[in-house]
């Protein structure tokens, strides 16, 4: 059983609990340890990088190489203006850097934290609270007033129930919902008004729903992951060197190509005029041939 449904809200209610294999009863206790092997209803995350990897990511890159290597050359050549420049240019694009990934970070753990901690579900045809992350696709649970909705799930009831989705849509006013609309398959997100999202609020009324996706699954999970997919944020001045590094690369190649060319043709040259191939020295040690 997967741990999430296919555009759930372009089928009828009968329809989806089919997909799901439950019923408004509910499911047996052996359907869920089935299906809870697909895993827990929670955010998933990558641990957290410490502040020295971040540094050592920054450092690494190519083209900060290069001007670090500039730099120590320019010191070396008692050129200290330059020098310190480029330096204060690496450690102010290293700052951003890793502010940036900081900031992806505490937002990411943001969203975990707004996951509802229990949930009012349904089981072989009794109300049971239990905590959120043992939820699986094919429960069906109850929504009230100032719940916070625990996973993904298509509507089967509504009563005057409006959800507030501004974690989502970043629309500050509640959505009413109507779990008997079946809607069309390029439905934005804002427009769901059969489906009820991962970590949004229920404001007003209730509503009955059957669980269609879970964690990573889930609308909330889909953010949680580009968030933790951000393993490389380029700040402007990264990709202005990234930019510059490909242009050097090519013109290096070029070079490189250019110079084993001329490198043949003066072999050539010199073979054609029967010169010798190494230099020879007079017994003064003074250099009589330069080919």
């Amino acid at each position: 059983m997967d741990n999430h449904i296919q555009k759930p809200w372009t089928v009828t209610q009968s329809e989806v609990l089919t997909e799901t294999n439950t019923s408004e009863s509910g499911l047996s206790e052996d359907a869920v340890r089935i299906r809870q092997k697909d895993g827990l209803n929670e955010l998933a995350a990558k641990p957290p990088k410490t502040t020295l990897q971040m540094i050592k990511e920054q450092i690494i890159d190519p083209m900060i190489m290069i001007l670090l290597g500039a730099a120590f050359f320019l010191a070396l050549f008692h050129e200290y203006t330059e020098a310190i420049i480029i330096a204060m240019i690496v450690v102010i694009n290293t700052i951003i850097g890793i502010v940036q990934k900081k900031k992806a970070q505490s937002s990411l753990a943001a969203l975990r934290d707004m996951s509802a901690p229990m949930a009012h579900v349904i089981r072989a045809g009794k109300e049971q609270l239990i905590p959120a992350k043992e939820l699986v696709v094919g429960d069906i649970v109850n929504l009230h007033d100032g719940d916070m909705v625990p996973a993904d799930m298509c509507l089967l009831e509504s009563a005057n129930l409006k959800i507030q989705e501004a974690s989502l849509t970043g629309e500050s006013v509640p959505v009413e919902k109507d779990a008997d609309a079946v809607l069309a398959k390029d439905c934005i997100l804002g427009d769901r008004i059969n489906m009820a999202f991962s970590s949004s609020i229920v404001t007003y009324g209730r509503g009955l729903g059957v669980i269609t996706a879970t964690g990573m699954n889930t609308e909330m999970g889909a953010i949680a992951g580009m968030l933790d997919d951000q393993t490389e944020i380029e700040t402007p001045l990264k990709r202005k060197l990234t930019s510059v590094g490909k242009v050097l690369t090519i013109i290096g190649k070029v070079l490189t190509i250019i110079g084993i060319f001329v490198c043949i043709l003066v072999f050539i040259i010199g073979a054609m005029y029967q010169k010798p191939l190494l230099p020879q020295y007079s017994k003064g040690n003074s250099i009589l041939v330069s080919w």
